[in-house]
């Protein structure tokens, strides 16, 4: 039962007869045989079902119309399409819970790499976001604080732009200049 670690509590309250189903050698012979039992019914009925129309639809009775005898035939016929149709999907449903549980374990085990993956990369992705938001915060603080005093156009924040005069009189590269800064 190595697929199934530390749930002994839960695994106290599975039926012991179904315990060893949770491991999946076990679980792929059990699903072979209960499909190979199926598979066997399903042919039984499906030679019940032949000798069933053949007697059934050539009883003819005298008086009947063209398909009587098949409408006849037919209410009994249903019951052995069931039967094959019900063992045809059983023996489907037992290798679909094989594959399935094989799946299931795959994935179980995969999980805790998938998870770390992914977490590292998150890590990645915080850095990255954390050094670009410093530099950003860095390249504006440098902005701000290394302002000239006068009236040099040699700032940075007006780059490829011309020094346009402002309401005072005085030239204003951004916004920020044309907001007066006192005590700040």
């Amino acid at each position: 039962m190595s697929e199934i670690e530390n749930a002994n509590d839960i695994l106290n309250r599975v039926p012991a007869e179904f315990r060893p189903l949770l491991n999946l050698d076990h679980l792929t012979n059990w699903t072979l045989d209960r499909q190979r039992e199926h598979n066997a019914d399903l042919s039984a009925y499906e030679a019940g079902r032949a000798v069933f129309q053949t007697v059934l639809r050539s009883q003819h009775v005298v008086g009947d119309r063209r398909w009587a005898a098949r409408w006849r035939a037919w209410k009994v016929e249903k019951h052995w399409n069931r039967l094959v149709k019900a063992s045809r999907d059983a023996a489907n449903a037992s290798e679909s819970l094989r594959t399935t549980y094989a799946d299931h374990v795959r994935t179980v085990q995969a999980l805790p790499a998938q998870r770390a993956a992914k977490a590292e990369a998150k890590a990645d992705r915080r850095g990255k976001v954390n050094d670009f938001t410093a530099k950003s915060l860095n390249k504006t603080v440098g902005a701000m604080t290394a302002r000239p005093d006068g009236d040099g156009e040699s700032s940075t924040e007006t780059a490829g732009q011309s020094v346009a005069k402002g309401a005072g009189g005085r030239p204003f590269r951004g916004v920020n200049d044309l907001f007066d800064r006192k005590g700040a």
